[in-house]
């Protein structure tokens, strides 16, 4: 079973209002296990010793944004995000190779897909990025640009039928 990964949406709790754990696990639609977890984790209520627990809309709405940012990689210059090492990883300089596709990303700029192989655990790496970035990792010398030749078939069958079998 792999542990699904949510991002809660801030801007569903209204600063200047109070909210139960219940009240919390329904808004943001989480088991109210959760939000205990949160607790334990930081989030804090208003009064500790009075039961149900409340916490004010501004601490919660700080506590989701930290937790989200706390969440986020931010990567250099010719690093991908390996999923098996949860970090920031260089790829193999043999195995980067890049692919810029018929999307488009704004009004100039095409996507392109850049991928290689985790230096440290052979993971294959994806970036998503676009043409302009791909040509300022060419002009530092950290992509190739290669030529790449697509084979197209002429329509004629590659079975070998001249063949006798004995």
């Amino acid at each position: 079973m792999t542990k699904k990964k949510r991002n809660h949406n801030p801007n569903l709790i209204k600063e200047k209002h109070s909210y139960s754990f219940e009240e919390i696990s329904e808004k943001l639609n989480v088991h109210i296990r959760t939000v205990q977890i949160w607790h334990k984790h930081g989030l804090n209520v208003i009064d500790e010793a009075k039961k149900p627990y409340l916490v004010y809309g501004v601490e919660l709405k700080q506590f989701l944004k930290a937790k989200q940012q706390s969440q986020k990689h931010p990567l250099k210059t010719g690093e991908f995000f390996c999923t098996k090492c949860r970090c920031a990883r260089k790829s193999r300089p043999e195995n980067l190779t890049f692919e810029i596709t018929r999307k488009k990303l704004g009004k100039t700029s095409k996507q392109a897909l850049i991928s290689g192989i985790c230096e440290i655990c052979s993971q294959p790496l994806l970036l998503f990025s676009s043409d302009r970035k791909v040509r300022e990792l060419e002009m530092k010398g950290m992509l190739s640009a290669e030529c790449k030749t697509t084979l197209y078939g002429n329509g004629d069958s590659s079975c070998n039928t001249d063949i006798e079998r004995y």
